[in-house]
This record gives C-alpha cells, structure tokens and sequence, in this order.
C-alpha cells in the first residue's frame, strides 16, 4: 500500500448554468421573500431562483436571481419540475437555502407541474439561516489552506442533500459557514485545492463518514467551537485480486467481512445476466459476493466460505447458471440456502428486487439493459448508494414490459434512474416509465461510452464518499465482487481503461475528497499505469 499525491477539484458546491432561451417555453413567476434580523420578512432581492427538471439529466433548466422588489420569472418546457432557493453571496447571505414548499429537503419538495398555461405565486419564505464556526489546525508545521464543509443528511430517504455548505478556513485557520437551515448534518474537513496538500477528518476527529458525529443545527443559532486538527493529504492506493476472477471474490470479501457474514451471495463467475442484480442486494444487508463456475466452486472459494461461516446464502440464477451439484456444496455451510430463479435474466431481476425491497420504504429504483454489463456495473453502487435496486429489462424493447411495471407499482418507486444511453435503453421505454401515473421523476445517466457513463451515474449519487474503486469496463467479475464491497462502503465504482484513468474521474475522486483508492483485480485487468494514477 503506498500513498500517492492526487489532483482534485474543491468541495462540492451548488451547480449553476445559465438560463435556456424564452422562446415557446411557459413561464413560471413568484416573489422570495426573506426574515430580517429584526423580525418580519421583507421581499429579497438576488436570491439565486434554479429550476431543476425532474426527467433528462435531472440538471438545472432555467435560473435567475430575484429582482429588487424579490420578483423573478421562470421559463420551461411542459414537466415536472423542483425550484431551489439560495443566497449568491451578494444579498441575504445569511439567509438559509430552500426548496419550493419551504423545505430543505428536495425529495419533500413542492412538485410544479407545467403545462401550456403561465404558473404565479411560486412564492419561497426564507429563514434567517444558522452559522456554524471553528478552526482547523494543521499537524505540521506548515499551514496549508483548508476548508469546512458541512452535507445535509435526509432521514426521510437515507441520503444527503446535493448541495453542500462550504467555507474556507482564513490565513489563522478560522471559518464560519452561514446560511445553514435546520437539521442533521455530516461535518468534514480538508482540503478545497486541486492538490490534496491535508488529510480529511470528521468532526470529532473521525476518519470516516459512518462513524463520524452528526452536528444537529437548530433554526437561526450561531454555533462555533467546531475545530479540527488536519495532517499531510494524499489518498491511499491499493489494489484486490487473486490469482483468478474467483480468487479476487476471495480477497473483496476478505478485505471487506474480516468478522466473517450470516449471509452471501453466489453469483455465475463465469457469465453476466443473472449476476447483475445482485450487488445493490449484497449492499442492502450488509453481504459479500463470491463468485463460482457453473458446474463446481474453486478450494479458495470454498475455504472462504468456511471462514465466512454464513446462516443463509443466496443463489442468484438457474441451474444453467449456478449447477444443482454447486447447490449441493453450499448446503454443507448452510440449510437456509435460497435460490433466485426467473424464467430469464429479467425475472430473475425482479425476484431479487422484490425479495430485498418488498415491503420497505422505497423510492428510488435503476433500470439497466440485462443485455450487457456495462451500465449495470457502473449503476450497483449508485443504487446502493440511493437504497434502491437494480433492475434489468429488455431496453430494445419499445415500452416498459409489464412485469417491472408491476413491480415499481409494487415497491412504492418514484424515482426511476435510467443506467445507459439510448442504444442500452430505447426512448420509447424511457418514454413509457415517464407516462406511468406513480413514477414523479425519470431520469438517464449516460456518457459517450462505458466510462463517460460511469463517471456521470457516480457524480449524480455521491455527494460525498470515503473510498472509491477502480475497475476495468471491459469485463464484468471484478467490478461484480466489488459492487457489494463498494455499496457497503457507500463508495462509487468507476470503470476504466487499462491501462490509464480517464482525467474526469482523476477530478471526480478529488472532488469527493476520498482517503482510500482501491483497484479491483490484478494485471493485465488494471495495469500499474492505473496504480500510479496515469491519466488519460
């Protein structure tokens, strides 16, 4: 394990873009008003006004600042849309950041409807917004510069906010950041250059996310105290594999169940369909994902198994995936063994989707092409990330098939994500889930390739992260084995060359400020070119 400088973006912070033209779009027009200091509220002007869409990318359509008077005007297709309200540094700075409804929250938010018919009185009330203050130290006698950012924790869907409050420590290490509104947030600390020069810390001196203290922020409070102590930066490197696809499983679950797992996952090592789905699955309860061929397991496999010492173990496939004689070997570990058996890739899909999802709180669920890997490598720790499964359809099919339209009635789902670009995925399906009565937001993540497209599912589902994985995007075990690692981790997979990292993730993984870089698998899968962070 070596350590290794990194170039990386700043901390995550509110996308802008600029407005789209007027022309045949329908206007939407409201007032901001905000609470003054001394009681009251008074219309508010440059409160930056974005409209985000809630089908496409999901990206900003239109945004403006509000007038003198706190007017502002709108302009969009027919949709569905959300409206975020925010301070632009120039006016009402401490004023707290909302969506429309009056919420901070974007999944609680007010959904505007536009049709052909101009819409008013999309009116925001904002609140007199929090501070939270400290000082960030430095371990060594140099004094780089550092940053606070604090990321706004949802309970209601299990995920943070988009949008993170961000301050730059001064030349004594001082920062405040304002505008915060009421709840549960993670603190971090590091560094906002695009060189790594400190470590990141938690509050309360914490490495990692999971376990770090939660800051609770009440309406309108000046907290402070909030200090950190950062060192030397850099991110660690290290690389998982065996001496096969099989012995790499070994060593991901190794590295991730060191306490062994009461549940695993048997997936077919040696072909896709069946697998797919099951690392979001593996993620949920916390499992790790072995992988066989066909007909019988490899010693390592077995000896893992052994170690795991597993009550309940999960078969994801037929018998011409995972054979009968390798059921037989799994119930000298277990009784309590359980197999996932669709009439097709498809089916077997959506029983795993049903079986870990059915009956919770859903919201969100991917669908991915079930005819190449890909898109559905690159959409496990996304959906893990976000909760939600990953379903695999026909996506040259012209609409959605009734089974999975079933299913998302089923499961409650809102929220469907599109893993894949058209030739994955066919308009007319997209088409056909955005028609479906229930489902309030469709989006598609899709690049010009298989690593553009990873890259873009990875930047809309993490906001923040500890570790990241590198995988290969021309074959599936690794990144398969990792998926559960990686949704357990609540850490992006990206998939790359091999022999170079494309120079948007090299920014995305310094954009996420992450600690630990772990490869997936061993040459010629991932070369030592990719160890050694060789851009492309």
């Amino acid at each position: 394990m070596v350590l290794s400088p990194l170039l990386a973006a700043g901390f995550l912070v509110a996308a802008t873009a600029a407005p789209a033209s007027a022309a045949d779009s329908v206007s939407l027009q409201g007032v901001v008003t905000a609470e003054l200091g001394g009681g009251g509220y008074a219309p508010q002007p440059g409160i930056q006004v974005s409209l985000y869409s809630l089908s496409g990318s999901g990206d900003i359509a239109y945004s403006t600042p509000s007038s003198d008077g706190g007017a502002f005007t709108l302009y969009a297709q027919p949709g569905r849309y959300r409206i975020h309200f925010e301070s632009n540094n120039c006016c009402g700075a401490n004023s707290a950041a909302t969506w429309l409804g009056n919420t901070p929250y974007e999944a609680q938010s007010q959904i505007v409807e536009v049709g052909a018919v101009p819409l008013t009185g999309l009116n925001a009330q904002l609140e007199i917004g929090s501070t939270l203050s400290g000082v960030i130290s430095f371990a060594e006698s140099t004094n780089p510069q550092a940053a606070a950012a604090v990321f706004l924790y949802d309970y209601g869907t299990g995920e943070y906010e988009r949008f993170g409050y961000r301050a730059v420590a001064d030349a004594n290490g001082a920062y405040t950041i304002p505008g915060l509104p009421a709840g549960t947030y993670t603190l971090r600390f590091g560094d906002p250059s695009d060189q790594a020069l400190v470590s990141t810390v938690y509050w309360e001196d914490s490495d990692f996310i999971f376990a770090s203290t939660p800051v609770e922020v009440a309406a309108d409070q000046q907290l402070t105290g909030f200090d950190a102590t950062v060192g030397p930066g850099g991110v660690w490197m290290s690389r998982l594999f065996g001496a096969d696809r099989f012995a790499t499983s070994v060593q991901i679950s190794q590295a991730g169940y060191q306490q062994g797992s009461d549940e695993v996952f048997i997936v077919n090592g040696m072909d896709f369909p069946d697998a797919l789905s099951a690392g979001p699955a593996a993620a949920r309860i916390g499992a790790p994902i072995l992988l066989t061929m066909p007909a019988g397991m490899t010693d390592s496999v077995m000896a893992e198994l052994a170690r795991l010492a597993p009550t309940t173990i999960y078969i994801v496939g037929g018998t011409p995936s995972v054979s009968i004689q390798v059921e037989n070997q799994l119930r000298g570990y277990t009784t309590d063994v359980i197999r996932f058996n669709g009439a097709d890739r498809f089916e077997t899909s959506r029983l795993v989707a049903d079986y870990f999802w059915g009956g919770s709180d859903n919201r969100t669920a991917y669908l991915a092409t079930g005819m190449n890997f890909p898109d559905a490598l690159s959409a496990a720790p996304a959906a893990a990330n976000e909760y939600a499964p990953v379903i695999l359809v026909n996506g040259g099919l012209s609409t959605v098939d009734s089974g999975t339209k079933t299913l998302l009635d089923e499961l409650d789902i809102e929220k469907v994500v599109i893993a894949g670009g058209e030739p994955s995925v066919s308009a007319g399906l997209k088409k056909s889930i955005d028609e479906l009565p229930f489902i309030l937001e469709s989006y598609r993540r899709n690049g010009a390739d298989r690593f553009a497209t990873s890259l873009i599912t990875n930047q809309k589902s993490f906001p923040l992260a500890d570790a990241a994985f590198l995988a290969t995007g021309y074959s599936f075990p690794d990144a398969l084995a990792g998926a559960a690692l990686a949704g357990s981790w609540f850490a992006p997979i990206y998939l790359v060359p091999q022999v170079c990292v494309p120079l948007e993730v090299l920014e995305e993984i310094g954009r996420l400020h992450v600690r630990d870089l772990v490869l997936l698998g061993g040459e010629p899968s991932l070369s030592d070119d990719v160890m050694n962070l060789i851009p492309c």
